[in-house]
């Protein structure tokens, strides 16, 4: 009868889980894991990959865990012919384990394809005809002190002079980075300096040119209506009064439709069209400028004579 079988599934030692976390197994976990197995209890499958239910079909099933030298050992029964055929064309070629978050009961252990499992330093599943039993051997990946894991010098070297590259180019990395976001706020404070001056230089140059194209239409405003007191349309006591009304129109957005001598129409300004309105009035002679020198001079004596003269009058 071929001798009972054992398969290594777990040593000691620090590793990272699937969540990233590290895990770290002494001697006293494995003898915990071992010691509170009880498959009438709680037995625990043997699976493909990790299922994500409980649902999922077993292959084989844990008869007894033990403990010694540092490695956790499990012995499987019940185990399909298609699973061993599947093993020996080396289709699967590791074991993991997964356990309950109190890291003492056995869940499952789980035959890996392509993906490495959390423990390192394992060697092919080998899988021999007649035996219910997969065994497993798992290399030595580092010294073991006193049971437990623990790296050598060498290793230890290696690890910390990775983790100082590792450092070092994290440090390059955040001062390049600090130095971009220098740079851009730089930029961003140049951009918005040159974006409030333009500003102020647009809103002068406005104000510049609304003076100036306020004092052009001040003066045309009061040559036309000095025109229309010299013509005679307006009193000139109403000067005054007439400016500051054609003013306050040229302030104004809107505009009139006007029709043009020619039968066309034009948009004219309110001030515009009130102007013209004044300056279509008709003369009232009354306020004719006779401003004009007299035709004679001013120490010329009329040639009439007194008969003449007493007849005009």
């Amino acid at each position: 009868m071929e001798k009972e079988k054992w398969v290594e599934i777990a040593r000691t030692g620090t590793f990272t889980d699937s969540a990233g976390r590290n895990q770290t197994f002494t001697q006293a976990n494995l003898d915990a894991i071992a010691a509170g197995y009880d498959p009438d209890r709680r037995d625990a499958p043997l699976v493909f990959g990790h299922p994500k239910s409980d649902a999922a079909p077993a292959f084989g099933w844990v008869e007894r865990l033990k403990s010694e030298g540092g490695k956790l050992f499990a012995q499987f029964a019940h185990v399909p012919g298609e699973v061993r055929e599947l093993v020996a064309k080396k289709h699967y070629r590791h074991v993991s384990i997964s356990l309950m978050p109190d890291r003492v009961t056995l869940r499952h252990v789980a035959l890996l394809g392509a993906a490495q499992p959390a423990i390192d330093g394992l060697r092919a599943v080998e899988l021999k005809d007649g035996s219910d039993s997969i065994c497993v051997d798992f290399a030595e990946a580092a010294a073991t002190i006193k049971g437990e894991h623990r790296m050598n010098p060498e290793e230890l070297q290696k690890q910390i002079i990775q983790l100082q590259d590792q450092l070092a180019k994290l440090t390059e990395e955040n001062a390049a980075l600090k130095k971009q976001v220098a740079d851009a706020k730089a930029a961003a404070d140049t951009a918005d300096a040159a974006k409030t001056n333009a500003e102020k230089q647009v809103e002068s140059v406005n104000a510049e040119f609304s003076a100036y194209r306020g004092k052009v239409e001040g003066e045309k405003r009061e040559e036309r209506v000095n025109a229309l007191v010299k013509a005679g349309k307006l009193k000139p006591a109403d000067r005054e009064k007439v400016l500051n009304f054609a003013a306050k129109l040229a302030e104004q957005n809107g505009s009139i439709d006007f029709a043009a001598p020619d039968g066309k129409k034009e948009s004219l300004t309110l001030e515009e069209h009130y102007l013209r309105e004044l300056e279509a009035a008709p003369v009232d002679e009354r306020f004719v400028n006779f401003s004009a020198a007299p035709s004679h001079a001013a120490d010329a004596v009329p040639s009439y004579t007194s008969d003449e003269m007493a007849a005009k009058l």
